[in-house]
């Protein structure tokens, strides 16, 4: 059997990188036209196929692997909504022959992000027609992701970003935004001179540093009257406890809190409830599921900040199929889904089908 042409062949015959290759290949900026046509040459007289549709079709079968984390009690929050937005658009290809390579994966564990992407890759050859991942990479992923890359798989991401991973495109909040809306959401409602407790969650999460950053920077350009008291951490749950814990005995000025993530917004409103700050505290939480909406129906929760993470995993999914199976190219390498505030007066339009 004559071995498949990859993207990194062609880019050591042209003597340039892969990702110029890829930029040549799919129309984008960045390449000279003379560099451009060689490539472009080089590709035709060694029978590259730049038409993934084409070639999968070829086959009668298109094989896409998905990789989000997995259902646990953390994950629960934010990714099962991750997932039933690629299910529902999967569902809606039924016309087409797919076999779909579903890969949950458990960061911190032997079965993260990088191991069950490489599982797969070794477990098929290659012979994938695309991936679809979350693009928050820890430098073993990112080297695994390369990997596909340089193999000519297209990768698609949902709901973060990592832009020179190589990947076709990504959809997904506009965390800076989103960060700026709370802040002028919870700045609109406190005296000046108070504080706003942050929960700030991991600092390598794109979802979580972005978020902060749009936050930061609307109280600065703004020249509010407020203290921000940012608190870090994410995957220990009990150190985190303690810290908030510390904050709002140590900070009785905090008339303020949000949480940047699904998961952090649970414990953030259990330890204001339990401490009965909850009439003197603002909580705005992120995301929609079970626990935050009986939070707000409680009265702890006076704000959701709504992500909408089935949408973005439903139109990264789209993105990518209309891309495998059509052979359209997204028309910008990034999308975003509007994030949306919901008040207690509005939680009945966005929970009539939960």
């Amino acid at each position: 059997m004559r071995k498949r042409v990859t993207i990194k062949d062609i880019a050591e015959e042209a003597g340039v990188s892969t990702g110029t290759v890829h930029r040549a290949i799919y129309g984008k900026k960045g390449v000279t036209e003379e560099v451009r046509q060689r490539i472009l040459d080089i590709c035709a007289k060694r029978g590259y196929q730049t038409n993934t549709a084409a070639s999968a079709l070829k086959r009668g079968t298109v094989r896409i692997a998905a990789a989000f984390p997995g259902p646990d009690t953390n994950n629960r929050f934010f990714y099962d909504n991750v997932w039933r937005g690629f299910r529902r658009q999967i569902a809606e290809l039924h016309d087409y022959s797919l076999e779909i390579v579903e890969l949950p994966y458990y960061a911190g564990t032997m079965n993260d992000q990088a191991a069950e992407l490489e599982a797969c890759y070794e477990r098929y050859q290659g012979e994938l027609d695309a991936l679809i991942t979350v693009g928050h990479f820890n430098a073993a992923c990112r080297q695994v992701v390369r990997k596909y890359v340089d193999h000519g798989i297209p990768v698609f991401l949902a709901c973060d970003d990592t832009p020179d991973c190589g990947r076709i495109a990504c959809v997904q909040a506009n965390y800076e935004i989103t960060g700026r809306i709370v802040a002028e959401l919870i700045s609109s409602q406190l005296p000046a001179g108070s504080a706003v407790l942050l929960c700030a969650g991991d600092v390598l999460i794109p979802s979580h540093y972005r978020t902060v950053l749009g936050f930061e920077d609307y109280i600065r350009e703004n020249k509010l009257d407020l203290t921000v008291i940012k608190i870090h951490g994410y995957d220990n749950a009990d150190e985190l406890r303690s810290r908030l814990m510390e904050a709002l005995i140590n900070h009785p000025e905090i008339r303020g809190a949000f949480s940047v993530s699904a998961r952090l917004s649970v414990l953030l409103a259990d330890l204001v409830a339990k401490m009965n700050r909850a009439d003197e505290i603002r909580v705005i939480a992120s995301d929609l599921f079970q626990e935050t909406i009986q939070n707000m129906e409680a009265g702890i929760v006076k704000n959701i900040i709504y992500k909408d993470p089935e949408s973005q995993a439903y139109l990264a999914t789209k993105v990518m199929s209309e891309y495998l199976l059509k052979a359209q190219k997204p028309l910008n390498d990034i999308q975003y889904v509007e994030s949306r505030v919901i008040f207690r007066s509005s939680l009945s339009l966005y929970t009539e089908d939960r």
